[in-house]
């Protein structure tokens, strides 16, 4: 495992997302493959709904293979009905549901505010108090480090005119389709980690197949004897990007993992860029004031 150093912490490069993995068997059997896998950092988020399913797996699971809480890094998202005055409470509740005493990275996972407009002026207002209570919540310990996600480089600029606790991490979505250099260079000049988010795609199929099954990734594979989905994330990490893979499948959680043993030359490195075309397949956060 490649770990990042960024200010006090260090966090695992690659790691497992649980968008859309609910349910205990489900999380269960998913957790305790990737921890037999290695992965070392769990991503979830208050809207994903699997914080407690989650919780009840690390308390059965961590014991089992003797893997210790330090040795765990936990994210977790504040969603966007807990903005502002509700984002302290929320932290303590996501505490409770994941059975920890604290959390090592909390995100702001969106800019604009549930019932606001993407237009209304007092986004701004509610991400700044959500962001000072998370400063809150880091000087009393219960967080050991700040995140935001899906922020374009406005946002961010924002963030660094008010806060006195930086942000470490920015997490937002990131594949050949859509390489946001700008965003990546802007994290780097404020040493901040990007994470990526949809490295594989998305759950829309015929976005998934333009990155798996495009023939530049195709030929790639067959070039170093490795699947699709592991040319993309080595890309990436080459970029010193973060990953967060999600899966189900016992195979592909292994094989998200064992992308270590192989490199990528400039050449393709190269011939992987130029698949950009600025193309979001989720959400465009450009949109939020």
């Amino acid at each position: 495992m490649i770990y990042l150093p960024v200010s006090h912490i260090e966090i695992p490069i690659i790691g497992l997302g649980t968008y859309k993995i609910k349910g205990f068997d489900l999380c269960f059997k998913v957790v305790e493959q990737a921890l037999l896998s290695g992965y070392r950092l769990i991503d979830t988020a208050q809207v994903y709904k699997n914080e407690k399913d989650l919780g009840e797996s690390f308390k059965i699971l961590m014991p089992k293979f003797n893997i210790k809480r330090e040795e765990i890094f936990l994210v977790t998202k504040i969603a966007t009905y807990n903005h502002a005055d509700k984002c302290f409470d929320s932290i303590l509740k996501s505490l409770e549901d994941l059975g920890v005493d604290y959390i090592d990275m909390v995100l702001i996972h969106w800019p604009g505010v549930k019932g606001l407009k993407l237009d209304d002026k007092r986004n701004f207002e509610f991400r700044k108090q959500t962001y000072q209570e998370l400063e809150r919540a880091f000087n009393d310990g219960i967080i050991k480090s700040i995140g935001l996600s899906n922020y374009t480089i406005r946002h961010l600029e924002e963030v660094f005119s008010y806060c006195s606790i930086k942000p470490l991490l920015l997490q937002c979505e990131f594949h050949p389709l859509l390489i946001q250099k700008d965003l990546v260079d802007f994290c780097q000049q404020k040493s901040m980690v990007f994470q990526a988010y949809s490295s594989l795609g998305t759950s829309d199929l015929a976005s998934t197949k333009k990155l798996l099954e495009s023939e530049t990734i195709t030929n790639l594979a067959s070039k170093y004897s490795k699947k699709p989905a592991q040319i993309l994330l080595k890309w990436a990490i080459q970029h010193n990007i973060a990953v967060i893979p999600k899966s189900t499948n016992e195979a592909h959680l292994k094989e998200n993992m064992n992308i270590f043993d192989f490199v990528l030359n400039e050449l393709d490195l190269l011939s992987i860029n130029k698949m950009n075309e600025n193309l979001h397949l989720c959400w465009n956060p450009e949109t939020v004031f």
